[in-house]
């Protein structure tokens, strides 16, 4: 059963509480909870800057500890000052990318910024996630390192310069990584980036999913990472609430044309049960006259009680419907990649073999299977 911390945490799940949302989060605080526990989970789901702001506009912020109001407050400063750094030096490299003609997207929590949240300390960034096609990427890459990024020595994908991280994608589905993760969409991924956006990112031309892939890909994404934090889901929840029977329809039929029709189901399954929802009738009826198999359930469940899904549960949730020989392929290489990902997991390990990383790499997924 969901902890009332966790509930808390649920109710505080909107950008703009209304007078409904607001009396829900006032009888919640007003019941026995763990006030430091409320602040550690909120840290660990990425949702302090969300609570804090509803907090606020509810009236009932000093519901709260001195304490624990002061470093809920200051998480959310933190944030604004992380991410204001961050959109400073993404306008710095939206220029120069401009100016070279390589089209750049913008990709999870970033593209939210703009596409989501206005207030800037609402959704906090662990770094600037960037979507550029393979063709470009070595450009790309050199245009980093002239500015001042240094490539990170295990994750290639990966360029940092001072506290702001950058994480370049040349495949959507992170395929980089996991060679058979290309077979998981039923078309090439240029079907989704002939589609993206181009959106002013104060005052540059940047590339931005469409919202009906953008909702579809960050279903992806959580999934891909267990749903391990909540304000992914959040994330997704705040796209959904305005749309209207067209953009569910166009969501549904995006999803069959790129094979991802399962993983659509699976995160309205969390998504309207976990947040006060409401979706059409029609979309409704569908959803409940799909329904999910019992492990599907089983594994969703999890997260609706505030635990993150199984880090084995990618490997059933991305290969549901899929045809035999690609959930092999996909479930073998996730398994036991290509010696340069065992490096990065093992990066500790510079010394080992190749047989040795394998080995170790059983081990690890021995233990985990023998611990559930």
């Amino acid at each position: 059963m969901a902890s009332i911390e966790y509930k808390i945490l649920l109710a505080a799940g909107h950008a703009d509480p209304d007078a409904e949302q607001q009396e829900r989060l006032s009888s919640l605080l007003t019941g026995d909870f763990d006030q430091d526990r409320l602040i550690r989970l909120a840290r660990k789901e990425g949702m302090s800057g969300l609570l804090y702001k509803s907090l606020k506009k509810a009236g009932i912020l000093g519901f709260l500890g001195h304490r624990q109001m002061q470093q809920l407050q200051s998480f959310y400063y933190r944030t604004v000052q992380h991410n204001l750094q961050a959109v400073h030096d993404l306008m710095q490299i939206l220029q120069q990318s401009n100016d070279k003609g390589i089209q750049v997207v913008l990709l999870q929590g970033i593209a939210l910024l703009e596409k989501v949240y206005k207030d800037i300390g609402l959704r906090p960034l662990t770094d600037i996630d960037l979507w550029v096609l393979p063709e470009r990427r070595a450009v790309f890459d050199s245009l980093l390192q002239q500015m001042g990024y240094q490539p990170d020595p295990v994750y290639p994908n990966t360029f940092k310069k001072g506290s702001t991280i950058v994480d370049i994608n040349s495949h959507i589905l992170w395929a980089e990584r996991i060679k058979s993760r290309r077979r998981l969409l039923a078309k090439s991924q240029l079907t989704i980036h002939d589609n993206i956006d181009v959106i002013d990112f104060e005052g540059l031309p940047a590339g931005s999913l469409n919202t009906v892939d953008l909702a579809l890909y960050l279903s992806l994404h959580a999934f891909k990472h267990s749903a391990s934090r909540l304000v992914w889901l959040v994330d997704i929840k705040h796209i959904l609430t305005c749309w209207k029977i067209a953009d569910w329809k166009a969501l549904f039929d995006r999803a069959e044309e790129l094979g991802q029709v399962n993983i659509v189901y699976d995160m309205l399954y969390l998504i309207t049960r976990m947040f006060d929802l409401k979706v059409p009738e029609d979309i409704a009826t569908m959803v409940a006259k799909r329904g999910l198999t019992w492990p599907g359930r089983m594994i969703l469940a999890k997260r609706l009680d505030g635990r993150p899904l199984p880090n084995w549960a990618p490997l059933l949730l991305f290969t549901a419907g899929k045809n035999f020989n690609t959930r092999v392929a996909f479930v073998f290489e996730t398994l036991f990649p290509r010696p340069s990902v065992l490096r990065q997991i093992f990066n500790d390990r510079s010394d080992f073999r190749t047989w040795q990383l394998y080995i170790k790499r059983a081990l690890q997924l021995f233990r985990t299977v023998r611990g559930g």
